[in-house]
């Protein structure tokens, strides 16, 4: 696992009225999620112009086609598609079928970006320690962040 760090470079607005959008990186003319907002701000400082949204299909592109890499960050989906009726087959049918070989966790701590980059193996521990099966939508859903969360993260970094 890798770890860099970013300082932020594109300006965004933070409203709390918005519930489940409360970003905009365009004045209000748009907003987004906090997951979507990370994987924007990490795609500006990396130099990747944010082509595509947030909801690439995970076994016909990736979040960054650049990386071949799967952003994610607090409370994601892992897909949202039924790949299965629990959490190992849901896992073994997405391993199996990724267009993805990398994947990044970003966190955003005061203005700065921390993405952590794994392997496939390394995000499958990570999943086995972070994420859970939603059995109402027959999903791979990971936890909100934790300071137990990064800090097991930075003890791979």
């Amino acid at each position: 696992m890798k770890k860099a760090t970013y300082v932020v470079n594109v300006p965004y607005v933070f409203d709390p009225t918005h519930k489940g959008a409360p970003y905009s990186l365009n004045g209000g003319a748009n907003w987004t999620n906090g997951g979507e907002l990370k994987e924007t701000l990490l795609k500006a400082a990396l130099g990747y112009e944010a082509r595509k949204d947030a909801n690439t299909p995970y076994d016909m592109g990736s979040d960054i086609e650049e990386l071949n890499a799967s952003v994610k960050s607090n409370k994601a989906t892992l897909v949202n598609k039924v790949l299965g009726s629990n959490y190992m087959e849901v896992k073994a049918t997405y391993f199996a079928t990724v267009h993805s070989t990398t994947w990044i966790w970003v966190s955003l701590v005061d203005e700065v970006l921390v993405a952590y980059y794994m392997n496939a193996e390394e995000f499958s521990e990570f999943m086995d320690n972070w994420a859970s099966f939603d059995n109402s939508r027959k999903v791979i859903r990971f936890k909100a962040e934790s300071m137990k969360m990064l800090q097991w993260l930075e003890a791979r970094a």
